[in-house]
């Protein structure tokens, strides 16, 4: 589940907060103003963002090793445009 909470309040209920995020797997979003400032995640979540993102960067290094003849802006663009692709593809098929 997510939750919203005002920033002073999450200060004053941050272990109850680190409860529910890690046994409880929510994630709290805290709010400052009304406008979202942070996040509270469980860290499971975060290891596999930190993971995923590795995983994309290797993949942009092995494209650019294999391709050193060519400008960088060139093997930039054919990996944007294959992130397009991707994300088209995806949206077509509703993942």
């Amino acid at each position: 589940m997510t939750i919203s909470i005002a920033a002073g309040d999450a200060r004053q209920k941050f272990a109850e907060l680190l409860g529910r995020v890690g046994f409880g797997g929510d994630v709290v979003i805290v709010e400052r103003s009304g406008k979202p400032l942070a996040a509270l995640i469980p860290i499971e979540f975060y290891e596999q963002m930190v993971a995923e993102r590795e995983a994309r960067f290797e993949i942009i290094e092995k494209i650019r090793a294999a391709q050193k003849a060519r400008p960088a802006e060139e093997v930039e663009q054919d990996v944007l445009d294959a992130v397009k692709r991707v994300r088209k593809s995806n949206a077509a098929s509703g993942s």
